[in-house]
């Protein structure tokens, strides 16, 4: 009898340690979160080089991304640092850099999604040999921000 419920206790041990071994299904925070992977240079003949901005994101609950019925919601905000005199600043645009992520719907019972998110982004707008770097956010539908990435410093060619 005592046997039995070694075996009876083990194989339940067994079984449960296998469920938890077989949870595929990643679980990430409802708030986005994104991490920076990388910023490639792209020269062009005509005046308009351009760089490509890739970065991962994980949301717990799905909700990214924007409906085609919404057209001016936005869902990257990207701010732009020009060194100037050896310092870091923002640089002051005419028009934000903002960018949508198709709507995004989660498939199953997991609600979770990850993902890489890759955005042009054309800098001839920058004076000659200017070093440069991106910070980076996103928002869920919910209206939750991501934490904010930095990327890589970049120089633009001479103009």
């Amino acid at each position: 009898m005592m046997i039995n419920k070694r075996k009876i206790a083990a194989l339940l041990l067994l079984l449960s340690a296998g469920m938890v071994a077989c949870d595929d299904d990643e679980t990430y925070p409802v708030t986005p979160e994104i991490a920076f992977r990388s910023l490639e240079k792209f020269v062009s003949v005509s005046q308009s080089d351009s760089l490509v901005l890739t970065f991962s994101f994980t949301d717990g609950d799905g909700d990214i991304g924007s409906p085609e019925s919404d057209p001016a919601r936005r869902d990257v905000f990207v701010k732009l640092f020009e060194k100037k005199n050896g310092v870091f600043e923002e640089a002051i645009l005419a028009a934000p850099l903002e960018y949508r992520i198709p709507y995004l719907t989660p498939r199953g019972n997991n609600k979770s999604l990850k993902g890489d998110v890759r955005i042009n982004i054309d800098y001839n707008i920058l004076q000659p040999n200017d070093t440069i770097f991106y910070k980076v956010y996103i928002k869920d539908r919910a209206d939750r921000k991501s934490n904010e990435i930095t990327t890589a410093t970049i120089i633009t060619r001479v103009q």
